[in-house]
């Protein structure tokens, strides 16, 4: 199997869009995309954070567990690794939201993190918190699989 090496050194940022007559890649957004794209991840953060705080934001291990049998310990035990999971989770798409947003306000939010290359807009309004094209994500998750 031939996997495309990823390293977190960054590339060259140029932009591989020609002038005649652009592709699917490379079709600039416009002002409303670019809109719709800030609100939906402002509403996500805020849905993530509001969770937080309607599940006690943080309540660690052992705080008000009731520990009768080793059957009832085994069932807490996964759902709080099963909690804190989801947690963990939340906090890395809460950075990714972040880190998106802070790329659309600098204007570099269409170009892929790693390579530099034009992130599809299909990519962009799939999922607003991506970062890399298609193909450097493919990259990464080979790399941690």
């Amino acid at each position: 199997m031939n996997l495309v090496q990823y390293s977190l050194r960054p590339q060259s940022k140029k932009n591989n869009c020609k002038k005649s007559k652009p592709s699917v890649a490379c079709q600039v957004m416009n002002a409303t995309q670019k809109a719709q794209i800030h609100s939906r991840l402002l509403e996500e953060r805020e849905r993530i954070v509001a969770e937080w705080k309607n599940h006690g934001g943080g309540t660690g291990p052992g705080e008000g567990w009731d520990l009768r049998d080793l059957e009832e310990r085994a069932v807490q035990i996964t759902s709080q690794a099963v909690e804190t999971q989801i947690v963990e989770d939340d906090r890395n798409l809460l950075s990714k939201i972040d880190f998106a947003l802070q790329r659309l306000d600098a204007g570099t939010y269409e170009q892929c993190d790693h390579c530099g290359a034009a992130i599809p807009l299909e990519r962009l309004m799939a999922k607003p918190s991506v970062s890399l094209c298609l193909a450097c994500q493919q990259a990464k998750d080979a790399l941690k699989a």
